[in-house]
């Protein structure tokens, strides 16, 4: 299943110093996925102690990374 950035994914995971080969990671192996609005999946992982979440949305074989942050605790 081909992995897509958005421009917006792409520009805000750059200025939170996100690299995309983390956000794919999270994306093919998440500790969990919960459903959001839209259709919208927010897929979520645990990496050195920090929560990092990837909002997706899947377009038939293609899933397409929204955005990306990490979560305070």
């Amino acid at each position: 299943m081909p992995i897509v950035f958005s421009e917006h994914a792409k520009r805000q995971l750059e200025r939170r110093k996100i690299s995309q080969k983390l956000a794919k990671n999270v994306v093919i192996n998440p500790d969990e996925i919960n459903s959001s609005f839209r259709d919208r999946k927010l897929r979520s992982k645990k990496i050195r102690g920090r929560l990092i979440e990837i909002v997706t949305k899947t377009e038939g074989s293609k899933i397409t990374i929204i955005t990306g942050y990490f979560i305070k605790e």
